[in-house]
């Protein structure tokens, strides 16, 4: 009599069953995972870029830490697949990378540190069946500063104005005064009776160090090729590599013709017509950065760059024809590369010079 095989029948139903329930855990494990690691990405995207705009505000002042939250606020990057702007955010402000950290410093000078934290609640589903929750937590922060700089391949003047002593950041110059970025073929000082040296540089030792070397020291340090100089004013061209230490050439001349190249400098800027840094709401075409050099060892050749410094240009009415005119511009203070305002480090505190946006973490 043959032996009856036992039906299977109902084993293959309830395996199959058990594993569509697996599958559709790992489904659903994978689709939460998935949107939490895109919403991740769309967090750090935000709050480097954030970070970032916002270190550029800081100048050390109230208005900049303003400036700094607003930029953080309106920053453009999106969640939720792009349909919807962060709303769960802190900004803060320190003076080194490493804190404290504050949300509304008492005292402003030396902020020059950001650090957005980017919090976006996220809702999970399947997820939610193991651990008994509907939604969780992303979070983001970047941490971005000024930090100083020294080298240089492109961004600096072709003009090198003059340090008034050896002592940094500042090397003499002031705040708000005008130093000398063209000399006049002949320049005098004095309280008028044919003075025509800018504020700043209005004394016998500066004119001295100016004509220490005759004809070749009018301010002008980069290549003689005219459109080498029109792309170094207009364009932030350099045909030189640059390091604060390096010794400069002052090449003479009084470039009279790149007058169109200054003027065109000053049109690139939102603003043209505010006669000072104080009132200045540009967008930071007018401020540039030059090489701020000894006057030579001795005087007149051997010229070192001891530092950068940021000035503003004056208006378009303000440079004239004639070679016998100085060209001048307006001390700012430390440079901060790409950014419409000077850098946070306090005047006469360590540091200054030419610092850049970066993020640390």
């Amino acid at each position: 009599m043959a032996t009856k095989c036992p039906r299977r029948r109902g084993y293959v139903l309830l395996s199959v069953g058990a594993a569509s329930i697996v599958l559709l855990g790992a489904v659903g494990l994978a689709v939460d995972l998935g949107r939490m690691y895109i919403v991740k990405g769309d967090a750090q995207t935000f709050a480097d870029s954030a970070a970032l705009a916002a270190v550029l505000e800081l100048d050390g002042t109230s208005n900049g830490i303003a400036r700094a939250q607003s930029a953080v606020t309106n920053n453009p990057n999106r969640n939720s697949f792009g349909t919807a702007g962060f709303t769960g955010t802190t900004v803060e402000f320190a003076q080194a990378s490493a804190g404290p950290w504050s949300a509304n410093p008492g005292n402003t000078s030396g902020y020059a540190f950001t650090r957005v934290n980017a919090t976006v609640t996220v809702p999970i589903y399947f997820m939610g069946l193991a651990v008994s929750k509907s939604q969780t937590n992303v979070v983001a922060s970047a941490v971005a500063g000024q930090v100083p700089k020294t080298t240089f391949g492109q961004g600096l003047f072709p003009f090198s104005p003059y340090a008034h002593n050896l002592t940094g950041p500042d090397f003499g110059l002031e705040l708000g005064k005008q130093y000398t970025l063209r000399w006049p073929s002949n320049p005098k000082f004095g309280n008028g009776n044919g003075a025509n040296v800018c504020q700043g540089d209005n004394s016998n030792q500066m004119v001295s160090v100016a004509t220490a070397a005759a004809g070749s020291e009018r301010g002008y340090i980069e290549d003689t090729s005219a459109s080498l100089i029109r792309s170094t004013i207009v364009d932030d061209y350099q045909s030189i590599f640059r390091s604060v230490g390096d010794l400069v050439n002052m090449t003479g001349g009084a470039k009279q013709s790149q007058l169109d190249s200054l003027y065109t400098r000053i049109q690139q800027d939102t603003d043209t017509t505010s006669t000072g840094y104080s009132s200045y709401t540009g967008n930071g075409r007018r401020i540039i950065a030059a090489p701020i050099n000894d006057g030579g060892t001795p005087l007149g050749s051997n010229n070192r760059i001891v530092g950068i410094g940021a000035f503003l240009l004056t208006r378009t009415a303000d440079y004239g024809n004639g070679g016998n005119q100085a060209w001048c511009a307006e001390y700012v203070g430390c440079w901060l590369q790409g950014s419409s305002h000077r850098c946070a480090v306090s005047v006469g505190s360590n540091g200054g010079g030419a610092y850049v946006a970066r993020l640390i973490i």
